[in-house]
């Protein structure tokens, strides 16, 4: 090793001695202790251990915020669970009805199978890998987990109810040889709240754990457990307490919260300093653009122009706050076969899980109550992305300003005397048409 390489190790090796057991911090490790959760471990319990007088709840829908613990305890249950077989499948990876299948057919050690011989031989074949693993194991329970079943519904096309209703069906055949399964859906929401055939919402009943965010002071239970574990320095318990309180301005995140106190320490490191509250900020800071790019990265289209969306009308207008409406007008702007009103609403409610939003009720009097969407990140941070649609957004807004500094104007038979109610009326296009008229003249 050259010398220049050996000094960067070195420095990197002696960064790394604030740490006393780094492996506590990974999301991806089964924790030693569970924190403000055990009443969920029960309630999950208790809808398996009913095999033993035989029956087990066919389904089992486990719900709630991203970072409130869901997939960590579920496996963490199935892990202690002796008396059961289990795999734990992340559906995201697939991203289609038929890949599901082979994901689930992989995570049970079965090779793919091809399209052309459809998707009852895939079902087929999981359910004789089933039996062939309990009678290896002598075991009379299988928990089939699969995580993020939403990604399951953006494939239409695909009919994800109808493949759900093959895994329900295969449940019944093996319980006619005394084989018992439950599936375990964990999502951001409720299963029954996504479009499902009768057939399978009868089938499915109202089994339903609900993981609320992490309180306070929860966070802060989570965070001190682990930095007299993890962490081979003090941490003050106000560093801590900044971090459950940024937590739980992110909805009660106990992931976040604990990469947020791991990224502080490593900035105070950096800085040679004692970590005090404002690295906490600073990794805060640093975390959000992080996330942005990351998540931005591997979403969708419609989902990446929603945002862009948002950052346009919050640039334009110098107003945080937008409701579904005016997003799905400008949204319908930019896209000429766009998606419906209902499935930008949805979009709107992942980028909220997503951390890319804040969203909240408001009441606008007579008009009743509404959601309004704001961006966690600034809205250049967006539109920069696209440098030559920012550019010209940036010229398209000084004519604006000088249109709105402008007497009152006319449109038709209608006065608008500022550029909201205008915007509100009319499209993007028309408006540079417009704006482009009046400066002429």
């Amino acid at each position: 090793m050259s010398s220049q390489f050996q000094e960067i190790f070195s420095r990197l090796e002696q960064q790394q001695s604030i740490f006393k057991d780094k492996s506590l911090l990974d999301t991806l490790v089964f924790p030693q202790d569970v924190v403000g959760r055990e009443e969920k471990i029960e309630e999950i319990l208790k809808h398996l251990i009913g095999y033993k007088r035989g029956y087990v709840e066919p389904l089992i829908s486990v719900f709630g915020r991203s970072g409130s613990g869901k997939s960590t305890l579920t496996k963490l249950v199935c892990e202690n669970f002796d008396d059961a077989e289990y795999i734990f499948v992340n559906l995201r990876k697939a991203k289609t009805v038929f890949g599901s299948a082979n994901q689930i057919l992989s995570n049970l050690g079965e090779e793919p199978v091809k399209s052309a011989k459809g998707l009852n031989a895939a079902v087929d074949l999981i359910g004789d890998s089933i039996i062939s693993k309990l009678k290896k194991t002598g075991k009379k329970l299988f928990i089939l987990v699969l995580d993020e079943i939403d990604v399951l519904f953006n494939d239409v096309r695909g009919k994800p109810s109808d493949f759900i209703y093959k895994l329900l069906v295969l449940e019944e055949k093996l319980r006619t040889v005394s084989i018992m399964v439950s599936i375990i859906a964990i999502s951001n929401n409720l299963v029954r709240n996504f479009e499902l055939d009768d057939r399978v919402r009868s089938r499915i009943g109202t089994c339903e754990v609900f993981f609320e965010p992490y309180k306070k002071d929860q966070v802060l239970d989570i965070l001190r457990n682990i930095s007299e574990k993890a962490f081979s320095v003090p941490i003050d318990d106000e560093v801590l307490q900044k971090c459950a309180d940024v937590s739980s301005t992110e909805h009660g995140d106990a992931r976040r919260a604990i990469e947020l106190l791991k990224i502080s320490l490593e900035i105070a490191y950096s800085e040679s300093a004692k970590i005090i509250p404002e690295h906490v900020v600073k990794a805060d800071s640093k975390l959000q653009k992080n996330t942005f790019y990351e998540y931005h990265r591997h979403t969708s289209h419609h989902s990446r122009q929603v945002m862009n969306a948002i950052a346009r009308l919050s640039y334009l207008t110098d107003e945080s706050c937008h409701s579904t409406s005016r997003i799905y007008k400008q949204y319908g702007n930019m896209e000429e076969k766009g998606l419906s009103y209902r499935r930008i609403s949805d979009i709107l409610s992942d980028l909220t899980q997503g951390r890319m939003l804040h969203s909240n009720t408001r009441s606008s009097g007579r008009h009743g109550y509404g959601t309004q969407c704001e961006l966690r990140i600034p809205p250049d941070m967006i539109l920069k992305i696209y440098k030559e649609s920012f550019e010209k957004l940036q010229k398209d807004k000084k004519r604006h300003l000088k249109v709105k500094e402008s007497p009152e104007w006319r449109i038709g038979d209608t006065s608008f005397k500022t550029w909201d109610k205008y915007y509100e009326k009319v499209s993007w296009r028309e408006y540079v048409d417009f704006e482009e008229q009046n400066l002429e003249s």
